[in-house]
Order: structure tokens, then sequence, then C-alpha cells
């Protein structure tokens, strides 16, 4: 049992109140004291998010109701990203939360794909997949039947306003005994030990804690104190700053997140129930951010409020815990949000905080640890997210050359070359991207491959051309017996509101 019985949580958005519920969830049977302190606003001003499918498990693991949440904050569902522009004009590809086709004899039935692409009768991927073709039709159901049946063979994430979710958690986490302080936080007190001793507040209060997580996001206001030290990522991940907006919902939203590739960065579009959420990322290097603002104008143009201004220089903390801190989210690892994993992150770093909980305030043999476990996960997510800008043939643009021109990390440099020699794909341990969600972006993206392996190639030869034929068929009934997504957000009391 651990002697650390009081843990205080400084941050006001939807990450440091996942983290204080799950605290109490994790440890609901001996639960410490989790306060959260408000620090007020920050650098990190997103109009909301899109998620990977392990929001779905965060929302399982704090007893979260999904019909619930849907209900109660206008969230809508997300089957996919579509990617437009990014390998050159007219250019587009799908990135699905699910399997590619059906396994035969063991072997990933994107292998097929590689292999008809080498052939000259390339394939889209999306024409095998539930998930694909349901978010291109505007489609949703929930996955159902056995394991081994097709209609389980994709998942899900989710399109979430942030201050509506940050919300409902705030509601869920009080609910479940988290306190909040009385005041926001005004100045981190220190000990002369160097650890941080209490956080005081704007009404001359403090709130002491045996440990602090720091969930202020950019701003770090306690990690920050102890450990300023950061990988810098900026060089190859050159966009650092996003406009986003709520703009006048759709008719008809779709259960997909759309990207598109513009000169200095990229646009993005995320349907809500009531409302659809627009920004651009770009790169304060090769535009100002009045002229981002702008082109989101162009982009958006019929705007309710003045958008909001992020910003996230790519990089992460070499130490994540340093003494009793520890960082969570956006204060860890800043990153821009292509890949949809900025809440996924900060979800590793509070399942690695409870396993490694330490038992008392003398932790640097978890800390080590964790700090390891937690840079590694970090590195992964940014090898998927720099591939979409070098799978495919290249995009023209002064920010795009200057992107080709740094050298890739080793590890992704790897992966590519692999692929392009033999059509494999290898997985380094704690990569939060499986083998499909690699196959779909390399796939998508263009990315060529010389050959197959052979052994591959020989069963692919058993394969037999009706049996490909019968699963697109079926795919393609499955998905158009789906309600729309429309229809399945109102069967869960949500009532989408269309344009006028």
């Amino acid at each position: 049992m651990s002697d650390l019985r009081r843990i205080a949580v400084a941050g006001n958005g939807s990450v440091a109140w996942l983290t204080a519920a799950a605290l109490l969830r994790a440890f609901r049977k001996n639960p410490p004291e989790v306060t959260v302190v408000d620090t007020g606003a920050g650098k990190d001003a997103r109009i909301g998010h899109w998620t990977l499918p392990s929001q779905r498990g965060m929302h399982g693991l704090i007893g979260i109701a999904e019909s619930q949440l849907v209900d109660q904050t206008g969230a809508t569902f997300k089957l996919a990203t579509q990617h437009l522009g990014w390998q050159g004009n007219g250019s587009r590809f799908l990135h699905a939360h699910g399997e590619i086709g059906a396994e035969f004899g063991g072997i990933p039935f994107y292998k097929y794909l590689v292999s008809v692409a080498l052939a000259g009768r390339p394939e889209r991927p999306e024409t095998f997949s539930i998930a694909g073709r349901a978010a291109e039709l505007g489609r949703f159901a929930r996955p159902m039947g056995d394991a081994a049946s097709l209609t389980q063979s994709f998942t899900y994430g989710f399109h979430l306003d942030e201050r509506a979710y940050a919300e409902y958690l705030r509601a869920h986490a009080q609910r479940l005994g988290v306190k909040v302080a009385g005041a926001p936080l005004a100045d981190v007190v220190m000990s002369e030990s160097g650890d941080i001793e209490a956080l005081a507040l704007a009404d001359g209060s403090r709130v002491t804690a045996d440990y602090f997580l720091d969930c202020s996001g950019p701003d770090a206001r306690l990690i920050g104190k102890l450990a300023a030290a950061r990988e810098d990522w900026s060089a190859g991940l050159p966009c650092d700053s996003m406009w986003s907006v709520a703009a006048a919902p759709t008719a008809d939203p779709p259960p997909l997140t759309q990207t598109m590739a513009i000169e200095s960065g990229w646009l993005w579009r995320a349907p809500l129930a009531r409302a659809t959420m627009v920004g651009i990322v770009f790169s304060s290097r090769f535009q100002d951010d009045a002229a981002a603002r702008d082109a989101l104008r162009g982009f958006a143009p019929a705007l309710d409020t003045e958008p909001r201004l992020t910003r996230f220089p790519a990089g992460r903390r070499r130490e994540f815990w340093s003494r009793n801190c520890v960082a969570i989210g956006a204060s860890a690892v800043e990153l821009e949000p292509l890949a949809g994993a900025d809440l996924h992150l900060a979800q590793i770093g509070i399942a690695n905080f409870v396993e490694l909980f330490p038992r008392g305030r003398d932790s640097a043999i978890e800390a080590a640890e964790y700090n390891r476990l937690l840079a590694d996960y970090a590195d992964r997510v940014r090898d998927f997210t720099l591939a979409h800008y070098h799978a495919g043939p290249a995009r023209d643009g002064a920010m795009w050359r200057a992107i080709r021109a740094v050298p890739l990390p080793d590890s992704l440099a790897a992966k590519l070359d692999l692929f392009a020699a033999g059509g494999r794909i290898n997985l380094l341990d704690h990569d939060s991207f499986e083998e499909v969600d690699w196959a779909w972006l390399l796939l998508g993206a263009g990315r060529a491959t010389a050959s197959l392996e052979m052994q591959i190639r020989l069963h692919l030869d058993k394969l037999p051309a009706p049996a490909v034929d019968s699963l697109r068929t079926h795919i393609e009934r499955l998905t158009a017996s789906m309600p729309t997504h429309r229809e399945f957000l109102k069967r869960q009391g949500v009532s989408p509101r269309g344009p006028g």
C-alpha cells in the first residue's frame, strides 16, 4: 500500500478531469484525496478534438455511459480521417479505424492490395473496409457479432467539443469524489529540497499534496519549474500553431474528420451534432497568424465567433516525471493534432502513472521507468505523424520541401525503407498505431513497394478472385444497411441541427 494520500491535479481542461477521475477509479478500494486546481486560460485554446478509439476504453475505465456522453456534449462518432491534397492537388486517401478486408491463411489482406498494386491494378483499401465504406457513405453503427465476423472488424473514435467535454468530465469526476480547489492557481511553492511543496491559490490559501500532476497544457505551470529540457522536433514538424472555431452544422454530419493540405500547413473539418469544428494548422515560419486566419475564413466563411489561437512547438520533455511532479498531456508532449493522439498520449501518461504509482515520496526508480516508457510512446506517435509528410509523392511548396529536407528519425526511416523494399511493416515497442494503421497510411499515401515477400506471394497465388469479389460485395451490402450517422445520433437522444 502506498503512503501517498494526497494528489493535486493542476489544469482546467478535459485532460485534468480525465486524470482526476482515473485516479479515483483506479484506487477506488482505497482512494487518495484528489484535488483539481484551476490553472486559468493558457496557450491551449483549441475548440475540440478528434480522438483515437482508445478514448472508448478510457470512458469505460472511469465509468462513463457513452450514450449519455454523446447526448450531453453533442459529440459525434468518428470512423475515419480523410486526407486531401497531401500528395499534391487532387490526391486523397482514407485512414479508417478498423481492419482492411479479412485474413487469408493468416496473411493480412493489405498484402493482397500491395500485390495488385505491384501488378498495376491498384485498389482502394476502403473498398474492403466496413469503417472505410461506412465513413464514405455517411453511415454508422457500433460493432456487433462475434469476434471473427466482419461486423466486429472495425472500431471508432469521437469528435468532441473541448468545453462541453471538459464540463461533462468535471461533473463526472466530482460525482466520483474529486475535490475542486476554491480559487485558481497563483504560484507554485517550492521546498528547499527542490520538490513542489504546495500550490498557492489566488485567494491566499494553499493546496498541499504528496504528488502534483501537471495538466496545464503547453504552459507547463508545474513541471516547467523542475524539468525544462525538451527534445525539439520542430525542424521536421514545423507546424506549430492552430486557429480553430465552431462553424455552422452540416445537414448530414459524416462520421469522419477531413484534412486538406495547403501551402503552409493544413485545414481541417470535424462535425459535431450541433456545429462543425474547423481549423487551420500552420507553421509560423512560413505563414503569419493573420494570413492563416484569413485562409481559415476562406475555408469556412460563415463564422459566428472569433477563432482561437493555439501554439504547440513540436517536441517532448526529456523528463515527464521529475521529483514529485508528473506532466500529463500537452505539458508533456506538444504535437500537431494530425493523428488525433493528444488525448491518447494523456491516457498513456495516466495509465503508466497508475501502474508505477510509488509507495512513497522517494520515487526515482519509478520515475526513471516512467520517463523511458513515455519517451518511447511519444516518439512513436511523432513517427506516425511525420509519415504523413514523407510516405508518398512529395507535395510542392516551401514548407513541404523544408520538411522533406530534414533527415528522418532512424526508427521511421527504417520502417519506410522496409515497406518500400518488400511491403513489410515492422512495429516497435510502445507503438500506439497497429500494423493495419500503418497499412492504411502507407497504401493510401502511395508509398511504392519494389516487391512482396516470397512466401506471401505464394500464398496470395491461392487466393481465388471470386473470394475477393464476394468480400467487396458483402462489405457494400453491410454498410448500405447501416443507418445514417445523423439517424444513429438521433437514436442516442442527440438532435443534430442542420443549416438554417
